[in-house]
């Protein structure tokens, strides 16, 4: 199937069959961390990608949801091309343990390996998890890349301990906060190195559709603490409004930070970029939904986790990607990397399978959304996040 009709077929898919629009497709695999290691995974575009790219060694890097999926593949690039030291962050869990084994199973002789019990469910779990990276960065100079991938979708209309939305908190907030908590470790590597990357993990599900329901503009609610049950409630349409809420955040999160970064001198060396992975197989919760759908989807037109890893570890390490660039497949949903927004400008245009897709990025990426969303992000952790000479915010 040419990549142009495929592209459209899963654009439709997206918007009238599948429930997030668009999202990472669950494995049908051995739901381990296994599967990951078992050598009969397929690729396209993984092996070329990581040969490419440069050397990591004297880089520490740090990614959060490495136990399957887009993250595990992402530190076996890491661990292949060298990092000095590789922080995985991840909930306690024997699959963590396992992800550990198998990725230094692919490390080069000099990596070292760390895994730092991380839940982003807690903001308690993120204040306890970044001192420990802070220290262990230190002894490597410092933080190079920060890699916000985990995420999870299809929640219940609950709340997290913390009070906020189940999806938001864990693919947008805690990041946020992770973050903050880590620019001691970033602004070390900075000075070492000369430059920083952080990457957020973004999606198909941040475009929207008029006909379906969900897909609305950036929304300030989502990131306040609210009573269970008052964001959408637990049928398609408010699974849908929550997961893309937290996807359009992740991508309005790094432009922000990308245009705080470029008005703040002391913060030159530092990039912010986004990825999206396309319709990839992992092990993200989804809904049932027809067999038919799903068979033309998971084994027609969808990419391998370690092909839908591939935009994430172009913003990650690829010498040309600079701050304010988006990776996502070349057909939205398949195909190689390709740099759709360029230092904060959407240069990609609006093509067939993107229109349908509800992809708006011009629309919803604003100097207005990025400023609201930071804002509303701070009021979600419950602090200020300022990027900037102390006491001095720079505002978007």
């Amino acid at each position: 199937m040419a990549l142009p009709l495929r592209s459209v077929l899963v654009a439709a898919f997206a918007c009238c069959a599948f429930p997030a629009f668009g999202a990472e497709l669950s494995s049908t695999t051995v739901t381990t961390t296994r599967y990951n290691h078992d050598g009969h995974v397929e690729t396209k575009y993984y092996d070329p990608l990581v040969e490419s790219l440069p050397s990591l060694t004297g880089k520490c890097v740090a990614i959060t949801g490495t136990t399957s999926g887009l993250g595990y593949w992402a530190a076996v690039a890491t661990a292949k091309k060298g990092a000095s030291c590789l922080i995985m962050l991840n909930r306690p869990s024997i699959r963590a343990v396992n992800a550990e084994m198998y990725v230094k199973s692919y490390a080069a002789s000099n990596v070292q390996i760390f895994t730092v019990h991380c839940d982003l469910l807690n903001y308690t779990s993120v204040r306890a998890a970044a001192p420990i990276v802070n220290q262990i960065a230190s002894k490597f100079g410092g933080l190079d890349v920060l890699m916000l991938n985990a995420g999870i979708m299809t929640q219940p209309d609950n709340r997290t301990t913390d009070g906020l939305d189940i999806m938001m908190e864990t693919d947008t907030l805690s990041h946020f906060l992770l973050t903050k908590l880590l620019m001691p470790s970033l602004q070390q590597a900075a000075a070492a190195r000369k430059e920083v990357r952080i990457v957020i993990q973004a999606s198909l599900a941040r475009g929207t559709n008029h006909v379906m329901q969900g897909g609305g503009p950036f929304d300030a609610k989502y990131y306040m603490k609210s009573a269970p049950g008052t964001l959408g409630g637990n049928g398609g349409a408010g699974y849908r409004e929550r997961y893309h809420q937290s996807k359009l955040a992740n991508l309005l999160f790094a432009l922000a930070m990308h245009s705080k970064f470029t008005r703040a001198s002391e913060f030159s060396q530092f990039k912010a970029l986004a990825s999206a992975p396309g319709f990839a197989r992992t092990h993200l919760k989804i809904p049932h939904w027809g067999t038919m759908a799903k068979s033309v989807l998971h084994d027609g037109i969808c990419l391998s986790a370690p092909d839908g890893s591939c935009p994430m570890l172009t913003a990650m390490y690829m010498p040309s990607s600079k701050s304010g660039d988006f990776y996502e497949p070349s057909g939205l949903a398949i195909g190689p990397p390709l740099r759709v927004i360029a230092e904060g400008t959407v240069v990609e245009p609006s093509q067939f399978p993107r229109w349908i897709a509800g992809i708006r990025d011009a629309e919803f990426c604003t100097n207005a959304n990025l400023e609201a969303m930071w804002a509303a992000a701070e009021a979600g952790i419950g602090e200020t996040f300022v990027i900037g000479p102390a006491g001095m915010d720079v505002v978007v």
